[in-house]
Formats: structure tokens, C-alpha cells, sequence
């Protein structure tokens, strides 16, 4: 049983045969521990400016009912980022599940924590950092009891996540005090 849709992509590197073999591997393994229905996912294996000598990124996005899930890995060596990886978003959709059968109490729609990174205040808009590396876009519109004028790079937030047009982006902002 495969997701609906999977989509394997290489950026400054051509995908091997391994590591799509290892990306359709974990897939399977996902699918077939997790009540959770995948909608989407999507790996990018990624060759940094130093990738000839061993620099690659790997960012995994699952799409599941109402939630997107994203990890990112980095290191000098495909498979094991990729192995990595999977582990973390199983443990991820693992949360995602417990929440979602109510064992979990969430005061609002599945949360993340991250830090602010960046801040564009004349431009109503910054990013957050997740702890697994994940850029997250955000809009003042979405920080709640209007504080964007009090953010500073730096700042602990709670947010909710949904996929955007240009990628991940948070739904709502809080500080976490």
C-alpha cells in the first residue's frame, strides 16, 4: 500500500537506485506500523555546495489528514540521513497519532515548537526554526494577541503548521513564555 502520491526529487544530485529503493523501503515500513492515512510524501535529497566531497541535506515531508510532517537531515552520507530521517517522522506521526485518538491533550490544532530566526518587521514577516532544522514562513496576521511588534530572532514559539504554495508555514504563532 503506497500513499497517493510520492515524490522523489534530487536538487544539484541525481537520485541512485539505492536511495530509492531505501526512500520506497521506509515508505512501506511507515505505512505499515502507522493507522494514519498518508495522503502525500515527498523526499529531497539535496547536494550541498560541498556535496562531491560529502554534503547533503535530505528533507521528508508527510502529508496526513490535516496535518503536514517535516523533517530535515543533514550529513555526508545519503543513506543513513535517509534511515534517520524516517525514524524521526515515525516517532512524529506516532505523536500525531496519539493526539489525533485524544491521548494526548493539545489546547489547540497539533503544535510545533521553534525559535524565531528572522524577523522582517516593515514587511509583516518572519521565519521560524524547528529543532529538526525546518524553515517555518509566518505572517503577523498569525501571532497571537497581536505581539509581532515584541518578536526578536531568538524568541520560543508554539505554532501550528499547514503546507503553503512555497512550503511550510505556521497557521498560528505564540510566545511561549
Amino acid at each position: 500500500m503506497l500513499p497517493l502520491e510520492i515524490e522523489i526529487e534530487g536538487r544539484e544530485v541525481d537520485i541512485l537506485p539505492e536511495w530509492r529503493e531505501k526512500i520506497e523501503e521506509e515508505l512501506a515500513k511507515l505505512q505499515k506500523h502507522t493507522y494514519e492515512r498518508i495522503l502525500h510524501s515527498r523526499v529531497t535529497v539535496i547536494g550541498t555546495s560541498h556535496h562531491r566531497h560529502g554534503g547533503f541535506e535530505v528533507h521528508l515531508v508527510l502529508t496526513v489528514p490535516d496535518q503536514v510532517i517535516s523533517v530535515i537531515r543533514q550529513g555526508d552520507y545519503v543513506l543513513p540521513l535517509l534511515v534517520e530521517g524516517f525514524k524521526a517522522l515515525d516517532r512524529r506521526l506516532k505523536e500525531y497519532s496519539h493526539i489525533r485518538q485524544g491521548e494526548v491533550k493539545v489546547h489547540e490544532e497539533f503544535s510545533h515548537k521553534g525559535v524565531i530566526t528572522k524577523i522582517f518587521p516593515d514587511e509583516d514577516y518572519g521565519f521560524i526554526e524547528t529543532p529538526d532544522g525546518l524553515e517555518v514562513y509566518f505572517h503577523a496576521n498569525a501571532v497571537k494577541s497581536g505581539n509581532f511588534d515584541k518578536l526578536v530572532p531568538g524568541t520560543m514559539v508554539e505554532f501550528g503548521q499547514e503546507m503553503g504554495e512555497k512550503g511550510p508555514q505556521a497557521t498560528w504563532v505564540r510566545v511561549v513564555e
